[in-house]
């Protein structure tokens, strides 16, 4: 578990029930131990059953081969050849060895990098004299730092943040900036810049937002070489063109983000620098008439009307779009050889002469499912479409989002050829209950009949599964977990519930029983049996129903979210 949740886990119930070894041969079980990375994962496996750790020690105690470890010094691992060495042994070895390491790293820790400074000048100095070695120092923020800023200009150092709330720290001239290392800048203002504001000419990465209503200049033209730059504001001062003064001469620059309010009248097609790769610019201060530069490759921009199709360089390869107000795209806006087509919530055509044949990518909905016509090298599609019939899907599709709309589909129609889903899941009403919505697949690349059986949910290849979970924000939840285990091939399984994560990898072995693990991410998992609810092994009939329902009940105490695998989900009042 992540994003500030502890883990702690229980994987026993009453409901999953083992035999001594758990029905599985000598050679599986080794292939078991042989698979696991994580000394969490053998953990769980080891505590599902008693059976299964004294079966472990009683077959394997004295007949494996243990690999020994020397530790010729803390910092390097030397492997020796295989002998036979009691466990015992190797605990107390690898014990010594990890304690060793942890006094080397104790007496000699990392050298310190960076460092957060506050307050005023000298408040500033004090801290950085705390830094055993100052000379290992390379990066600096500055927040809320009040002093002079050549004070702690270190000459180690490549890159400086400052964070800017009401009172403004005193910004060297272009003499005083006297760190030659100094590469990168970002500057964060909630309220105020200097109006002279000047810099070092070392400057390769250049940020800077702000928001106020003074006239806003930038003077960039000692930054010769000046290879990204990004302005944001929120502010709605108009800000003309000419106050902007790139570097002289201007042919380093490749990648260009303005997010702030032109005034478009001061625009002309030599404001935009020549030799640009990346540009992010709201089409309103561009206009039909300033075109991007020919050798742009990756763009972003918003606009409110339509774009006319010979407007895009012909070497663009990545785009996003977004459509506001009444905007439309019109045919033929994107040229021949592009490969990432982004235009979220948006409804577009999806035919030759709106998505070029050329897209890999494409995030959209469509307008018109009965007339869609996929680029054939589709690799990647996301979308929040409903449709009542499947879509005419190239075969050499791998990877499908499926976002939810404001009217989902009744069934969502998942093409064979695909090997990763993510799908965003809604419970019902106050339940805190997710499952898998109601899919069907469909055979888009002639998959014969053994590589799709009738009772799959999902689609033979796909081995990924991300599920993100909406609705209300609850740390209590259940999702089931069976018809993903019974009815689908997948291996990796990423549940995600606004922020509270989980990676579970499944492996189905030779009886029937399935083992889950986390991956080493926290102590969850095990080997689980299930109970057919009938004598029914042919393939024909197979269905999810086979098996009792098994959920996993994550429920948040004491800051710690524990994993339940149980055959009854969360009930309404948050309790198994």
């Amino acid at each position: 578990m992540n994003e500030n949740k502890s883990s702690s886990s229980s994987s026993s119930s009453p409901s999953l029930s083992l035999s001594p070894r758990g029905g599985l041969s000598d050679l599986t079980l080794l292939q078991i131990i042989n698979d696991l990375e994580f000394n969490q994962d053998i953990v769980c496996l080891l505590m599902t059953c008693k059976a299964y750790y004294r079966e472990f020690k009683k077959q394997y105690a004295k007949v494996i081969t243990f690999k020994g470890i020397e530790y010729p010094s803390p910092d390097e691992r030397t492997m020796i050849s295989s002998r036979m060495t009691p466990f015992k042994e190797i605990y107390n070895a690898s014990l010594m060895a990890i304690q060793t390491k942890k006094d080397h790293e104790i007496n000699n820790p990392p050298p310190q990098t960076w460092i957060s400074l506050t307050k005023t000048s000298v408040d500033a100095m004090e801290k950085i004299n705390t830094v055993k070695d100052r000379t290992k120092l390379t990066r600096i923020h500055l927040n809320e730092f009040t002093g002079n800023i050549k004070d702690v200009l270190l000459p180690s150092i490549d890159t400086l943040s400052i964070n800017i709330k009401s009172v403004l720290p005193r910004f060297p001239t272009r003499s005083q900036w006297t760190c030659f290392t100094l590469t990168s800048l970002s500057i964060y203002s909630d309220s105020v810049l200097p109006s002279d504001l000047q810099f070092p000419p070392t400057l390769t990465d250049l940020c800077i937002s702000f928001n106020y209503r003074d006239p806003f200049t930038l003077d960039m033209t000692n930054l010769v070489d000046l290879r990204t730059l990004d302005v944001s504001s929120s502010s709605i001062t108009l800000i003309p063109a000419t106050n902007i003064r790139f570097p002289n001469p201007n042919t380093s620059l490749s990648s260009l983000t303005f997010k702030v309010p032109f005034d478009r009248s001061t625009i002309t097609q030599s404001f935009l620098p020549p030799n640009l790769e990346e540009l992010n610019m709201d089409y309103k201060y561009l206009g039909e008439y300033i075109k991007p530069p020919p050798h742009v490759k990756t763009m972003n921009m918003s606009t409110n009307i339509g774009i006319g199709h010979v407007y895009f360089p012909l070497g663009l390869l990545d785009v996003k779009l977004t459509l506001n107000g009444m905007a439309t795209l019109g045919p033929w806006t994107f040229p021949q050889g592009i490969e990432i087509v982004d235009i979220p919530n948006t409804h577009i055509p999806v035919t030759p002469e709106f998505i070029p044949d050329s897209v890999k990518y494409l995030c959209a909905d469509v307008s018109n499912p009965d007339t869609a016509v996929f680029p054939s090298c589709l690799e990647t599609f996301v979308t929040s479409t409903s449709h009542d019939s499947p879509f005419n899907y190239p075969p050499t599709l791998k990877e499908l989002e499926y976002q939810k709309g404001d009217y989902p589909p009744p069934v969502i129609y998942l093409p064979t050829s695909l090997e990763t889903i993510t799908l965003e899941i809604f419970d019902p009403p106050h339940s805190r209950v997710f499952a898998l919505p109601t899919t069907k697949v469909i055979n888009n690349d002639n998959s014969p009949p053994e590589e799709n059986p009738p009772h799959f949910v999902l689609p033979y290849r796909v081995k990924k599964l991300e599920a993100s979970l909406l609705g209300e924000h609850e740390t209590d939840f259940s999702f089931r977990i069976d018809t993903i285990i019974n009815c689908s091939n997948v291996e990796h399984l990423f549940i995600d519930n606004f922020g509270t994560t989980l990676d579970l990898y499944i492996r189905r072995l030779e009886n029937g029983d399935v083992m889950i693990n986390s991956g080493g991410r926290a102590f969850f998992g095990g080997v689980y049996r299930q109970q057919r609810r009938m004598d029914n092994t042919s393939v024909e009939n197979r269905s999810f129903r086979d098996f009792p329902a098994l959920y996993l009940t994550f429920k948040e105490k004491g800051g710690y979210v524990h994993v339940y695998p149980s055959n009854i989900p969360i009930k309404l009042n948050n309790t198994l």
